[in-house]
């Protein structure tokens, strides 16, 4: 059952992150997950089930640690992701956002996303879209970002998928 102090906390986390990714700011963005965080994107085993174990099956994304988010900040600031340059323009939006109490006083939370994208090299736009789940944890700095499943919908985008599309 929802619980309203949790689902604030969940929200005003979730519309953070969604600043930092739209401003581009990767610092901001990576303060909010745990140093132990897992950042998952399932693919689709067929069309209505999606693979459910990142160590032997396919992922569009998974990283253990923030350390694997880390690095892939570090290739956008690099220049080296060729395949993003320029990156493109992102206007993130997340409701449905519930939040409640789990037993060890971390929050379980769940929310609906979209992505708009605009790619400035093509004039190209598209969506992506989906559902969040996740686990917040509490620090003497504030709630951060334990786990984060992508649920990502509509898997046959047109372009590129990472972690400032989702």
């Amino acid at each position: 059952m929802p619980d309203p102090l949790a689902t604030a906390i969940a929200t005003e986390l979730l519309h953070r992150e969604c600043r930092c990714l739209d401003a581009r700011d990767w610092t901001g963005w990576l303060d909010l997950y745990a140093p132990h965080a897992v950042y998952w994107v399932p693919a689709w085993r067929d069309e209505n089930t999606q693979t459910s174990d990142p160590d032997t099956e396919i992922s569009q994304i998974y990283h253990d640690s923030r350390r694997g988010l880390e690095e892939r900040v570090m290739r956008v600031r690099s220049g080296k992701s060729v395949t993003a340059l320029p990156l493109p323009r992102t206007t993130h939006f997340v409701s449905n956002i519930e939040g409640g109490l789990l037993p060890d006083g971390a929050i379980g939370a769940q929310a609906s996303w979209m992505v708009q994208i605009y790619h400035p090299r093509t004039e190209r736009q598209h969506c992506n879209f989906g559902r969040y789940e996740l686990r917040l944890g509490q620090t003497d700095a504030g709630w951060i970002i334990e786990r984060k499943i992508i649920r990502l919908q509509n898997d046959t985008v047109p372009a590129l998928v990472d972690f400032y599309t989702l």
